[in-house]
């Protein structure tokens, strides 16, 4: 299958994105999404039945989300133009088993990042889809006027996450190893440089978050995302940043971020330079939550562990007062503009 476009493909992107929690969807009402600007303290509630019954992910251009549903269908989805690109099904991945996954492929997907903005690509031939898969945990990419994706990397170790820059897909598993896959020059890599990023005695039972601010590569650990033995609860007790230099195969840990905060979570990973433009904090991650091997089992889904970190301190405070709860759309960081009632 050929992946094709419907709807308008005009941005309609008028002033900055600011960070926006897109908030769970709700059981009753599932065809209406709220979110909450944390710049205004604004919640919005907007009706995108597009994302009904769907896993959303941000994948780190503004407007722009992933999306996955029950039976292994999967699209690109605008929010302001309702553009909506439609991407091989997940059957065209390798190592996909639909018998196996049939009715919950909307977990199967973990990551998802695109290199560039679909809307600035007059050709269409220009921008790149990577994903972060579930078993058998590699990697996989995805270019117009590709029939399926292309996986990279057969290693073993999972990927908790991948981040785009300079032309380079940066991803790092759950052993610290970073994989640099190099698109240059129309390079299309199926296998990449691999590097040790973090040794293990750093990240052992941590998830991990990689992404680039100002030309330097960092990895970020985040512990407590497995339930307490005794309490059964789970939640961030600490984040680390190590930056990583690729060139040396060293790293070393960052206390101080100066004018730079951290967007976290199920979303692409998302370092903001310039905090004054976007209303955010300096040296502070903000995070959502991803525990899903902590809240798979509950009930009402994640939602719980949501906050703010400052890495100078080790507090956290929140950043959404009210409960957002879901199984497989807990909130996720996008970046937008503000929408229009």
């Amino acid at each position: 299958m050929v992946a094709e476009k419907v709807g308008v493909a005009v941005p309609l992107l008028i002033g900055v994105p600011v960070p926006l929690l897109m908030l769970a969807e709700k059981e009753g009402n599932e065809e209406n999404r709220e979110f909450f600007d944390l710049t205004n303290g604004i919640t919005y509630t907007m009706n995108f039945p597009e994302l009904a019954g769907k896993q959303c992910l941000g994948v780190g251009i503004p407007g722009w989300l992933f999306t996955a549903d029950g039976e292994g269908n999967m699209n690109l989805f605008h929010l302001n133009s309702r553009a909506l690109i439609k991407l091989p099904h997940m059957n065209t991945l390798q190592g996909f088993n639909y018998d196996d996954e049939r009715g919950y492929c909307e977990h199967y997907v973990q990551k998802a990042v695109l290199s560039s903005d679909p809307h600035n690509n007059n050709d269409d031939e220009d921008y790149i889809l990577m994903i972060s898969q579930g078993v058998p945990h590699t990697l996989a990419y995805w270019k117009p006027g590709k029939n399926a994706f292309i996986t990279v990397e057969t290693r073993r170790a999972t990927y908790s996450d991948v981040t785009w820059h300079d032309g380079q897909f940066y991803g790092v598993d759950v052993r610290g190893r970073v994989v640099i896959l190099d698109f240059r020059g129309g390079l299309e890599p199926t296998i990449g440089r691999m590097i040790q990023g973090v040794p293990s005695e750093f990240i052992c039972g941590m998830h991990l978050y990689i992404v680039h601010s100002q030309g330097e590569l960092f990895v970020i650990t985040r512990d407590g995302i497995f339930p307490h033995p005794e309490t059964k609860t789970y939640g961030v007790k600490e984040f680390i940043v190590f930056k990583v230099d690729v060139d040396n195969e060293s790293h070393d840990e960052v206390n101080d971020l100066g004018n730079t905060s951290l967007f976290l979570g199920f979303s692409a990973s998302v370092a903001v330079d310039d905090v004054q433009q976007y209303g955010c904090r300096a040296n502070h991650i903000y995070f959502t939550d991803d525990c899903s091997c902590a809240y798979y089992a509950i009930e009402k889904g994640g939602g719980k562990d949501m906050g703010i970190y400052n890495l100078l301190d080790d507090t956290i405070e929140p950043h959404y007062t009210g409960e957002s709860y879901h199984r497989f759309t807990p909130p996720i960081w996008i970046f937008n503009t503000p929408f229009v009632a």
